[in-house]
């Protein structure tokens, strides 16, 4: 049976993961805030890579919502939080994401 203390460790780890999402979400909020900025001011024939982003930042909200962010789409890890808060649309960590690059590359 758990004792108080580590119930008590617990919900201190949900507060700070919580605390921790909420930072993520504003970051996403601020990226499709300014992707979809970044838009109205692009060409025309410029806009499919701002469309793309804009679709990589909603679908990272939308996993958000459904409790899926934050877990890699490959192997089903978790993303590291520095991961996310350099790239917080990612969907993959790192050790999958590398072997992507890869191929993209190629």
């Amino acid at each position: 049976m758990a004792d108080i203390r580590s119930v008590h460790m617990l919900m201190q780890d949900h507060e700070r993961f919580e605390a921790q999402l909420d930072t993520l979400r504003e970051l996403l909020s601020e990226r499709l805030a300014a992707a979809r900025a970044e838009l109205a001011r692009t060409p025309t024939s410029l806009r499919r890579r701002a469309r793309r982003r804009i679709g990589e930042l909603e679908a990272a909200i939308a996993r958000m919502d459904r409790g899926l962010y934050g877990i890699c789409r490959t192997c089903g890890v978790f993303i590291a939080l520095e991961t996310l808060l350099a790239a917080p649309h990612r969907q993959e960590c790192e050790a999958c994401h590398r072997p992507s690059q890869r191929r993209a590359a190629v």
